[in-house]
């Protein structure tokens, strides 16, 4: 690879880290990696419908104390990073680090919900979702208590 190209990355790194963190200082931390988390799991199955795009406007809303525009304004900037991402390990290890394990828990059944917001879990959304409790830290069968917690709260029967 030729030293020009370094040169090009290293600069567009720059600039998407300094993006990045305009939004984690504008929204928090916690607020950005949850709505990228998000994301990559509404996307999972290629699809982010009105219903997904609700409930995480209404999560996102409700846990952070946002207006409509701070909302739109913070998907805007998780889009624009999950466009240029890869991986989602540095996300959950934000989230794991700046987080009491009930806060993540509580991530956990917020993405739950947003599984099922549109009324059917997809294979590529149930295995992003048994993945991530191990990445946040969280064992299993608490994560299974937030995902019946979610099932209950958008009145789905559970299994």
């Amino acid at each position: 690879m030729p030293w020009w190209s370094i040169v090009k990355q290293d600069t567009l790194n720059e600039a998407n880290n300094q993006a990045d963190n305009g939004a984690e200082a504008q929204f928090g931390r916690e607020a950005f990696a949850l709505t990228c988390l998000a994301l990559e799991l509404a996307m999972a199955d290629d699809s982010f419908d009105s219903r997904e795009q609700g409930r995480l406007r209404a999560d996102l809303a409700h846990h952070f104390d946002l207006s409509e525009p701070e909302v739109s304004a913070l998907i805007a900037a998780a889009q624009a990073h999950q466009a240029r991402s890869v991986e989602a390990y540095s996300l959950t290890r934000k989230l794991r680090e700046s987080l009491s394990e009930e806060e993540r828990v509580v991530v956990i059944e917020t993405l739950w919900r947003l599984a099922y917001a549109d009324g059917v879990l997809d294979g590529e959304e149930f295995a992003f979702m048994r993945r991530l409790p191990a990445a946040l830290g969280i064992e299993n069968y608490i994560s299974e208590a937030a995902r019946r917690r979610a099932m209950s709260a958008l009145s789905y029967n559970l299994p």
